[in-house]
């Protein structure tokens, strides 16, 4: 378990910056007053830019407040009274922050509700980075849940379907825990999460199970790492997205890509996304030219749209992302 320390940065707030693993970051911090994290597109001890990044400040304003600015104009979106969060920093303090369909939610682990939450569709998609710092007066020791989840084999990080409920962990005793078969990973640049999902060969060198949002729509793709991007089929066309998630299997579920048609997908297909009319789409790929191009599984439409060449193809007859197998671990 890895303890990393942050110094008392005063008024102007010094992020040390990890890559986002997960929808749901979790930390432990242990400090008097004054924590902040900062959720960002960018890296931006590299980039220097302030662009749709956000600051969640818990136990600021004296100790007794906590908070959600967007940093750009300063505005704070979110302010609430949390009298005694941090406990005085007596001891280790254990939140979550989740990142899902455009809402930040802020959480304290053992309580099943947020404390703080705010919506905004248009910026809060593209977080590829978080930051945290101490700061007027205090100094913090923290420790993070994908830290351990990287470093290990374990499947303790949240996912995608996980609910705020799971935080209450240690209220209730589950003699099985189910493996968890996948989790969309945020990304840009051509960054690969741990065990990223393979779609096989593509014209360019191995692809990736991607996903990235545009207009209305959540659709699957792939990632080509060279490329940095993440290919979507949409409107007729093969269209580049540098935010994008990427679909990863940290439990080493068995996945296998399985044979559909006309619309249709096996059981245990895995859900790839969701049309602009709220359709459930899932996972596909098809050889196209003797390469692999992976897309989406649209059921009403009987096909699976692939992004190749810059265009969109349709294919009646493709393969399907499904879970085979889910073993238990005790």
């Amino acid at each position: 378990m890895s303890v990393f320390h942050t110094e008392d940065c005063g008024d102007g707030r010094h992020y040390h910056f990890r890559r986002i693993q997960t929808t749901a970051i979790r930390f432990r911090v242990k400090a008097e007053h004054d924590v902040a994290i900062c959720l960002s597109p960018v890296n931006e001890e590299e980039d220097g830019t302030d662009r749709d990044a956000y600051e969640v400040f818990i136990g600021c304003w004296g100790g007794d407040e906590s908070g959600i600015r967007r940093r750009g104009s300063g505005e704070d979106v979110v302010k609430v009274h949390t009298p005694g969060i941090l406990e005085g920093g007596e001891d280790y303090q254990a939140f979550w922050i989740k990142i899902k369909h455009g809402m930040i939610k802020v959480g304290k682990s053992g309580r099943k509700a947020a404390f703080m939450t705010y919506s905004d569709p248009s910026s809060l998609l593209h977080f590829s980075w978080y930051g945290y710092s101490t700061g007027w007066g205090a100094e913090g020791d923290w420790i993070f849940a994908d830290e351990e989840d990287t470093s290990s084999s374990s499947s303790s990080a949240l996912s995608s379907s996980d609910s705020e409920a799971e935080e209450i962990n240690a209220m209730e005793e589950r003699p099985i825990q189910y493996k968890r078969p996948a989790r969309w990973v945020p990304s840009s640049g051509g960054y690969l999460p741990h065990r990223p999902i393979s779609g096989g060969e593509g014209p360019d060198g191995e692809v990736y199970v991607g996903m990235a949002r545009h207009e209305d729509a959540y659709v699957v793709g792939m990632v080509v790492p060279e490329h940095g991007s993440c290919y979507i089929p949409y409107g007729g066309d093969a269209i580049p997205k540098h935010e994008y998630f990427v679909l990863s299997n940290p439990a080493s579920v068995n996945l296998t890509w399985e044979p559909g048609s006309q619309g249709k997908v096996p059981p245990g297909a895995l859900q790839g996304g969701m049309s602009e009319d709220g359709e459930v789409l899932f996972i596909g790929r098809v050889n196209v030219d003797g390469v692999v191009s992976v897309g989406k599984v649209h059921g009403s439409h009987g096909v699976c749209y692939v992004p190749y060449g810059g265009s969109e193809h349709s294919h009646k007859n493709y393969e399907v992302l499904c879970v085979r197998s889910v073993t238990a671990s005790v």
